[in-house]
């Protein structure tokens, strides 16, 4: 006795695929109709923020006057710091290499010696020179270059006479205080407190030392 039941039962029709795997297979087409679906597919959708929507199609009007509301600044934070740069700084710029530098004075400025009574040898002190024949007078700099210090070496006699007279003149000349000029009495030195070579060079050639 035959059967009923079909032989081939897995010949039967099948359904159709879903949307989305056909999908799937037309984003590998060249066609120019698959290539603009696809696209358009994925690119995202932006959404256009609410408040600015709401300002473009507000009126005039609002917000009316009984509603408290802050005006909007007329000049914003950027363009405020756009209309102020900051400012330039000036620097000195240096001196070029071919530039003739200053010449260098061998000799020194003649002075107007001093009566022979109120100079060498008829004083209580005596400065002796250096074998180059130049004034025993030094600049010094210590405690990193804040100190500065001008030392007189070479001294024979009353070196506190020596250093009244340096105290007298450079309180004339350039308002300097008494206790900025001491004696080292180890080494027998008159020690001044800042860098004042050029006018103790010129104070002892006036006394012919």
């Amino acid at each position: 006795m035959p059967s009923t039941a079909p032989l081939m039962p897995f010949l039967r029709p099948l359904g159709l695929p879903r949307p989305s795997t056909v999908r799937h297979f037309l984003c590998f087409s060249t066609s120019p109709q698959c290539l603009a679906s696809s696209a358009q597919q994925q690119k995202p959708q932006r959404r256009e923020d609410r408040n600015l929507l709401a300002s473009r199609t507000a009126s005039a009007t609002y917000p009316p006057r009984h509603v408290p509301s802050l005006p909007r600044p007329k000049i914003s934070k950027a363009s405020r710091r756009a209309a102020h740069p900051p400012k330039e700084r000036q620097y000195p710029t240096r001196q070029h290499p071919y530039a003739t530098p200053t010449p260098h004075r061998l000799r020194p400025e003649p002075v107007t010696p001093l009566p022979e009574k109120q100079s060498a040898p008829n004083l209580a002190y005596f400065v002796n020179r250096t074998r180059s024949n130049e004034l025993p007078v030094y600049t010094d700099s210590k405690r990193g270059g804040n100190l500065k210090l001008t030392l007189v070496r070479k001294v024979d006699g009353e070196v506190e006479t020596l250093r009244n007279d340096l105290r007298r003149m450079l309180g004339k000349r350039v308002g300097l205080e008494d206790e900025r000029v001491v004696v080292n009495g180890v080494t027998r030195q008159v020690v001044i407190k800042g860098h004042y070579k050029p006018e103790v060079e010129k104070f002892l050639r006036e006394r012919r030392f």
